[in-house]
């Protein structure tokens, strides 16, 4: 099998960057990015050999070295119910942010990151990882 091919069963998480030219493919193995045009694998990392290594949610910034990470699938990397800010350059996590329940989906800008629960929704700055505002949802689990 090809190295850019990520199985259908493995896949636990896909999410395009801000400007839709790249994705980032959560699996049950860590987590690969791809570019779109042309469509071709830019990099991934396996988190496998650690014992576990699911990433149920993977978001971008753009095109640099920051993302955010929670973990999924049978064997997580990390605790689904806590935010990993990873940075590749220097291949490991540079802040965390824990909650009482499951991630269901992050979102990225340069100032903000926004962290979607069951039923809530927490918005952090980014620089300095403070709680900007929290809002009460009806049950979202899909994290819309």
């Amino acid at each position: 099998m090809p190295p850019t091919v990520v199985e259908a069963a493995n896949l636990l998480h896909l999410s395009f960057n801000q400007d839709h030219g790249c994705f980032a493919a959560g699996t049950g193995d860590g987590f690969r990015i791809f570019n779109c045009d042309p469509f071709r694998e830019i990099f991934h990392r396996d988190f496998d050999d650690a014992g576990g290594g699911g990433i149920g949610v993977v978001a971008m910034l753009f095109r640099c070295n920051i993302l955010v990470l929670a973990g999924g699938g049978r064997r997580p990397h990390y605790s689904p119910n806590k935010v990993m800010i990873w940075d590749d350059h220097q291949s490991h996590c540079i802040g965390e942010l824990s909650f009482h329940f499951e991630v269901q989906s992050v979102r990225l800008r340069r100032d903000r990151i926004v962290v979607v629960l069951d039923h809530k929704i927490f918005v952090y700055n980014f620089a300095e990882l403070k709680l900007v505002h929290q809002i009460k949802t009806v049950s979202n689990p899909r994290g819309l």
